[in-house]
């Protein structure tokens, strides 16, 4: 795998540069969710406030906070069968995804509300597919077979990694967002689509999984990790003195 996937030299500076950091809590206003997603019952909304899966923020009074690990728990833990589960969790993994900056993602997750039957299709399709899959062609036929308005790749991705995970697994979905692209693109001077050897989007995001986990065995460092340092940072680089 390492041959067809050859380390990008700057891949272990970024690592290096990153030593000893971790990711934060991410912080969010549960009224403006509130607010945008009036429609949706408050059985679902109430995973934002639930203490036992979000904490109160210690910055900004009303603001609460929620961790990677919290909302892998809660999708990974979701019965597929329960559509009020699947939602609670997509609800909890776009929160994450957006903190407090996230107005668009606020009127893109109301837009996949409203297209509910649609959208809990493609979480229960999406998550089943990827559960129960030895080989990561299931990755491309994830990304292919999604079908929701309001939810993007930037954001079904992030559904993929928290639903999709299977334990024991050699390979888990990994984000792929326009954070992790500016650094693929820049300081690491990867093309999915050559990596790919096709220009469906489908394909890249098979292949970036391929890839990051490759490079994750070659560096010794968990490929959600990689994921997160080139999210943080967003095809700036390391700078040389």
């Amino acid at each position: 795998m390492s041959s067809t996937h050859p380390l990008p030299p700057a891949l272990a500076d970024l690592v290096s540069a990153r030593a000893g950091d971790e990711p934060a809590a991410v912080r969010f206003r549960p009224r403006t969710w509130d607010a945008a997603l009036a429609d949706v019952e408050p059985a679902i909304r109430a995973v934002l406030r639930d203490d036992a899966i979000t904490g109160e923020s210690v910055r900004v009074s009303g603001d609460r906070v929620v961790d990677r690990d919290a909302v892998l728990k809660v999708a990974t833990s979701t019965d597929l069968d329960d559509d009020s589960g699947l939602l609670r969790a997509f609800l909890l993994a776009q929160v994450w995804g957006s903190g407090t900056s996230g107005g668009r993602t606020l009127r893109h997750t109301a837009t996949a509300f409203a297209h509910r039957e649609q959208l809990v299709a493609a979480l229960r399709t999406s998550a089943d597919r990827l559960r129960t899959a030895a080989e990561t062609r299931a990755l491309a036929d994830a990304y292919a077979g999604w079908s929701c308005p309001g939810v993007g790749p930037s954001f079904f991705t992030k559904w993929f990694t928290f639903a999709g995970r299977r334990e024991g697994r050699a390979w888990q979905p990994l984000i792929l967002d326009q954070r992790v692209y500016r650094s693929l693109n820049g300081p690491l001077d990867v093309r999915l689509v050559d990596l790919a050897g096709h220009p469906a989007r489908s394909a890249r995001y098979r292949a970036y999984v391929d890839a990051m986990h490759a490079w994750s065995a070659e560096l010794a460092v968990a490929a959600d990790r990689l994921e997160w340092i080139l999210f943080v940072d967003n095809g700036r680089g390391v700078t040389r003195s």
